[in-house]
């Protein structure tokens, strides 16, 4: 699935239950090709699509959620993103040596932050990211969606990409929008 597919049918949902999706402006190559060259990294194909269709949604305005949790997160624009790594990176010295409570999945590398990890979408503040992962471990894959939990933090698998997001993400708002509009 496609970011426009996806926002077509989340826009269906919202108007069935009497709300208006509400996503900004999609962003210009220019903004995207700068925060290339701040991150190092090329964009993946399928996240850079989804920020040339839409530059984040206002804040307020779920887009994706996490299968399987109840928190709706709302999608950040790029520079909300690169903002949102910055924080993470400025913060990661206090984590050096940081080991879960439990067991990370073995496509993750291990720590609390890899330059590679780039935030998409947040829930309560930045204290849970979506975020793709273009530093996975040998056995992962670059692109790998994973999630960051705060209190106590966590890094979890999610999504072996972000169309595979998408489609699990649909998914679960379509079978509870209740649960995905309580907050709104």
């Amino acid at each position: 699935m496609n970011f426009r597919a996806y926002c077509d049918e989340l826009s269906r949902i919202y108007s069935a239950e009497g709300f208006a999706l509400k996503p900004r402006p999609g962003a210009g190559e220019a903004a995207l090709d700068h925060a290339e060259a701040k991150l190092g990294i090329r964009l993946a194909e399928d996240l850079r699509g989804a920020w040339l269709h839409a530059d984040g949604a206002i804040e307020g305005c779920p887009v994706f959620v996490r299968p399987g949790y109840f928190s709706a997160y709302t999608f950040l624009s790029i520079e909300q993103a690169l903002e949102a790594r910055e924080g993470l990176r400025r913060r990661s010295s206090r984590y050096e040596g940081f080991v879960e409570r439990r067991s990370r999945d073995p496509r993750i590398l291990s720590g609390w932050y890899q330059e590679g990890w780039l935030p998409f979408a947040s829930f309560g503040g930045a204290t849970m990211l979506l975020m793709q992962d273009n530093s996975p471990s040998p056995s992962g894959q670059r692109g790998q969606i994973i999630a960051f939990a705060h209190d106590p933090d966590a890094i979890d698998y999610v999504a072996p990409c972000f169309a595979a997001l998408l489609a699990a993400s649909i998914k679960a708002i379509a079978d509870d929008p209740g649960e995905f509009f309580v907050a709104l």
